[in-house]
């Protein structure tokens, strides 16, 4: 699976021995939410069994690529009257820091700059590990959750714009219960907190709602053996300064080798006998004291991790 930085072009290539019949060849592009983002699209013929798609920047001059998280490319064709389906996957990632802004503070350290999205990557793991989050974007996107009779509907990714609530989505009892165009199906609402730009993890109904409309009385709790389609922008919009200003003391301490025996709880080395003294909770830290305390006010829970 490819890396690929949001908001970039990406062009996938499918080979086949021979070319497929009529030299027809069409490619579906689906996120991992189960969102279409480009609907069936005919493939390039560039040589004899050989076609290509290039997912790049559209007339509106938003990129095909532009959300974070991995994306399935379908290309299906026949060959001898026998249809197939072959796919291929991209993992669409936001940078926390580049390598512009990190040069600029960095100029010592330029040698660096053909391997810096691996350190980039590295740094990155850790802040997610850290913090118990990602943050990254997903624009126009949707979920659908079960329901289970709390009055809190959680998330497993923030929420940032929230735009239709539609519960039982594709059956026959199917109802929009929230939609922000319309004021009389204004039902739902986001539990916001500090430090999140308006994200929220967690949905819940507005307190003076008890009835969506005339056909359906829905209380205040998400309704066990019900799911719930949430619509809207989901993640960050923009990554956090204090998630660059980690990432940056991160890829740096990488680049220099500072962490090598910090990475492995190590806090003391005594050379003359070859002692090493451990901490004890040595997983409760990035490693760096100064990227943890930046990191503080976006932290979620805690978890082991490897660099």
């Amino acid at each position: 699976m490819d890396d690929v930085k949001i908001n970039t072009a990406k062009t996938l290539t499918l080979t086949l021995p021979s070319d497929a019949d009529s030299n027809a060849v069409s490619v579906v592009l689906t996120h991992e939410f189960g969102d279409v983002v480009q609907a069936a699209t005919s493939a390039t013929r560039s040589s004899e069994g050989v076609y290509t798609i290039a997912y790049g920047q559209q007339d509106s001059g938003v990129y095909v690529l532009n959300s974070s998280g991995k994306h399935r490319a379908d290309f299906t064709y026949e060959v001898s009257g026998t249809q197939y389906t072959q796919s291929q996957y991209v993992n669409v990632y936001t940078p926390y820091i580049n390598w512009a802004e990190f040069s600029a503070n960095h100029s010592e350290l330029s040698s660096f700059a053909s391997r810096f999205d691996y350190y980039e990557k590295r740094a990155r793991s850790v802040i997610d590990t850290f913090c118990g989050q990602s943050f990254e974007y997903y624009p126009n996107k949707s979920l659908t959750i079960d329901g289970s009779n709390h009055t809190t509907l959680h998330l497993p990714v923030a929420i940032n714009t929230l735009r239709k609530v539609t519960i039982n989505s594709g059956d026959s009892d199917s109802e929009i219960i929230h939609d922000y165009t319309d004021s009389s199906l204004s039902n739902i609402e986001k539990v916001r907190k500090p430090f999140n730009f308006e994200a929220a993890y967690f949905l819940r109904f507005k307190s003076n709602v008890v009835q969506t409309n005339s056909s359906r009385i829905m209380g205040k709790t998400f309704k066990e053996h019900s799911d719930y389609k949430i619509e809207g922008d989901f993640g960050w919009p923009e990554v956090p300064l204090n998630i660059k200003q980690a990432a940056d003391l991160l890829i740096e301490d990488l680049m220099n080798d500072d962490s090598e025996y910090r990475r492995h709880g190590v806090y003391e080395v005594d050379m003359d006998i070859l002692k090493f003294r451990m901490k004890d909770n040595f997983y409760e830290s990035t490693g760096n004291i100064e990227a943890d305390i930046l990191l503080m006010d976006y932290t979620m829970f805690v978890m082991d991790y490897v660099v």
